[in-house]
């Protein structure tokens, strides 16, 4: 069996050891203490703060994935979902979300492809800023002593995609300072977003939850735990093969477990990965996820699709410079930024510090594969 696991939360054996950082989570959580866990993505955040909830094992954790979302409305229904997925167990506190929502007509059924139950509302009843107090009240009203609630919203940056989102924000900032029997962890990918949270001194949510930064995985620790994991299925590695996997991947966890997914499919019991391995493994990877990259490639305009090869070719970094223009042949700086702003907001790329990176590596890996 695959030993390794990406794309999804992890946690207990899969789990790779984060000590330092998981202690802190863990005291976080304990003392209360709303936090904020900014890191790029697929570098194990969701991972991180599930396994410190598995150890703590005392919380009820409602889970909310905030991705993509645009209204209020969906921000609000996406809350209620949370809560009655984690409640559906409890009759009581059961009956009493569904007589406090009733009016948005909640119901259950059978997902037909995955056989998992789904919980659906009345779309055409739209929620507002306002009705996040009732969600949040229902929240606390959920809680006991004996079972403490904690909170997580995934991709909370989005929040600033909704068109009153500050409206949104301070409703729920409003309620969240109230409830200090109830910890909330705010997780995110995108820096300055989050910054612009949690930092901008005009923000409602201005230094209201502590930074839990969490940055690719000590490579030495990393290092062993992908090594024996392929010794556990009778294959060896070798420490230069890690350091292209690495490399390729860009130190992103996620994404070095896909590759080392990738080698273990096409290897056996007993092989040796070596080097020509590594070109049959994005061979795999790029026949799954090519028609991602085209269909990606179809969004964008010809000027930005030239700064994407560009990006790929000679690097992040310095993209208005005159040899980067002359390099990918546009004239203008300005235009390379407009294009740069699409990108981003595409979530094709993404800015970390003074240089620009593809969300996905293998994106990268496949257009210098396919020589454009």
């Amino acid at each position: 069996m695959d030993p390794f696991k990406f794309g999804q939360v992890v946690s207990g054996s899969d789990f790779c050891p984060r000590p330092e950082l998981l202690q802190t989570v863990m005291t976080y959580i304990n003392q209360g203490q709303n936090m904020y866990v900014q890191g790029e993505r697929r570098i194990g955040k969701t991972s991180l703060i599930y396994e410190a909830c598995c150890r703590l094992k005392k919380f009820r954790v409602i889970y909310v994935d905030l991705f993509g979302v645009k209204s209020s409305d969906i921000l609000a229904k996406r809350i209620v979902k949370a809560i009655i997925s984690m409640e559906q167990k409890e009759s009581g506190v059961f009956s009493k979300i569904f007589k406090t929502f009733s009016y948005l007509r909640p119901s259950f059924s059978i997902d037909p492809i995955t056989g998992l139950p789904s919980v659906s509302l009345d779309a055409t009843v739209k929620m507002t800023p306002d009705d996040i107090e009732t969600v949040l009240d229902l929240i606390s009203a959920i809680k006991t002593a004996k079972k403490p609630v904690l909170v997580i919203f995934d991709e909370f940056q989005d929040v600033l995609n909704i068109k009153d989102a500050d409206e949104t924000l301070a409703m729920m900032r409003s309620k969240i300072q109230f409830q200090s029997d109830i910890t909330y962890i705010f997780a995110g990918s995108l820096r300055n977003k989050m910054d612009e949270i949690f930092i901008d001194s005009d923000s409602p949510f201005f230094k209201s939850a502590v930074l839990v930064a969490v940055g690719p995985l000590t490579e030495t620790a990393f290092k062993d735990y992908i090594i024996k994991r392929f010794k556990n299925g009778g294959r060896t590695i070798k420490e230069d093969i890690l350091d292209r996997i690495f490399e390729i991947a860009g130190d992103i966890a996620g994404d070095i477990q896909q590759f080392c997914s990738a080698l273990w499919t096409i290897t056996s019991t007993g092989d040796s990965i070596e080097q020509d391995n590594i070109p049959k493994a994005l061979e795999l990877i790029f026949a799954r996820e090519s028609k991602v990259y085209e269909a990606d490639i179809e969004t964008i305009s010809e000027q930005q699709f030239i700064c994407l090869i560009g990006i790929a070719g000679y690097g992040g970094k310095e993209l208005t410079s005159s040899r980067f223009l002359m390099n990918i042949g546009i004239p203008s700086s300005a235009s390379v930024l407009k294009a740069l702003a699409r990108l981003i907001k595409l979530r094709i790329i993404f800015k970390s510090g003074n240089e620009y990176k593809f969300t996905n590596p293998f994106f990268r890996a496949w257009l210098l594969y396919k020589n454009f």
